[in-house]
């Protein structure tokens, strides 16, 4: 096994060095400031191998300068009634369309107590927590769904019909840390597989099916296959329902019909919010949440010395850690990003 060399970044730079590129790519005030703040996040909480974050900002400035990615869109409101809004994005930056998308949300709960907006004609959007932890500051509950070009199978075939899809869940507490749930539908993902690919280790038997169909643990086979789904037939069916919540429902591409023109994606989101005070009085529910989430961290220990997380409350851990400490980048990506910074004559080095 070969070790992949990563390059550690102060945090307080590569925030410098993010916002210089963005500002050199046509956006608007706004859009530097919400797209920013969604890349930075990535950064902090997502694994090294996932390559989420600033980690793609040169991909992101290639989607731009191709033309299958545009600066300066409006969120078109389509149609819009009581608790519901339905947007298109037509082709914008998936994360600026999204926080928007997310705020009306929010907006629509602080008044109906719950808000559903759909959002076709999208982008990729980083990381589905982004979406969902914006609720938390209103101490409402936020749900973040995506679809994504196929990579899984159907469960017996052999051919990739459905996305990873992403979704998020965020749920305020009051003294504990929020419970963040974000995940894909499968057991890896593709960034996972070529990371153990480029380290030249074997990948575990339920990340990837080879082209046949047949399990595999060899990545480079993997990386020609499909993505092994979440606990089998469940992530392939969890895949499938978010696939008809995103695509089917708000008129974007899913299945075979999507991803399929670079240039017109037509991703579709979902983003929820939920007023927990129309259940019950809000301290309340954030007491009811601290006792539960403690109920889990008090549960006998499998292994002494191993603590039990609740979702997210690594990412967190992993985020504090990182704004102290720097963020780590594989050298591939890092290259990537220094010839971008050459690209756009940026003043900030890494």
């Amino acid at each position: 096994m070969r070790d992949v060399p990563t390059t550690l970044v102060p945090y307080e730079r590569l925030e410098h060095f993010c916002l210089e590129a963005l500002g050199h790519m046509g956006l608007s005030a706004e859009e530097i400031a919400i797209w920013s703040d969604v890349l930075l996040q990535g950064a902090l909480r997502s694994l090294p191998g996932q390559g989420q974050g600033v980690q793609r900002l040169a991909d992101y400035y290639g989607r731009i300068k191709r033309g299958e990615m545009f600066p300066g869109v409006d969120l078109e409101i389509v149609s819009s009634g009581q608790a519901v809004t339905l947007t298109d994005a037509h082709n914008g930056i998936g994360a600026v369309m999204s926080t928007r998308a997310m705020t009306l949300a929010l907006d629509l709960a602080a008044t109906q107590g719950i808000g559903a907006v759909g959002v076709r004609h999208s982008t990729h959007f980083g990381i589905a927590a982004y979406y969902a932890m914006r609720a938390l500051p209103r101490d409402f509950i936020g749900i973040a769904f995506s679809n994504a070009s196929p990579e899984i199978a159907p469960w017996g075939g052999t051919k990739a019909i459905v996305g990873t899809n992403p979704w998020a869940v965020a749920v305020p507490a009051g003294q504990e840390w929020p419970v963040v749930l974000d995940m894909a539908n499968s057991t890896s993902g593709k960034g996972m597989i070529e990371w153990y690919l480029r380290e030249g280790r074997r990948i575990p038997w339920d990340w990837a099916l080879a082209p046949d169909g047949q399990l595999t643990d060899d990545p480079a086979v993997g990386m020609q296959g499909t993505l092994f789904p979440l606990g089998g037939p469940k992530g392939y069916a969890m895949s499938v329902v978010l696939d008809a919540l995103t695509g089917v429902l708000t008129g974007s591409g899913f299945g075979l019909s999507a991803f399929t023109n670079p240039k017109a994606l037509n991703v579709g989101h979902l983003f929820i919010a939920i007023d927990p005070s129309r259940f019950l009085p809000t301290a309340e529910f954030k007491s009811r949440m601290d006792t539960f989430i403690q109920q889990i961290r008090t549960s006998p220990l499998k292994v002494e010395g191993e603590p039990i997380y609740l979702p997210g409350e690594l990412e967190y851990l992993r985020e504090q850690d990182r704004r102290a400490h720097g963020v780590p980048i594989e050298q591939e990506r890092f290259t990537e990003l220094c010839e971008l910074g050459k690209e756009l004559s940026l003043t900030t080095e890494l």
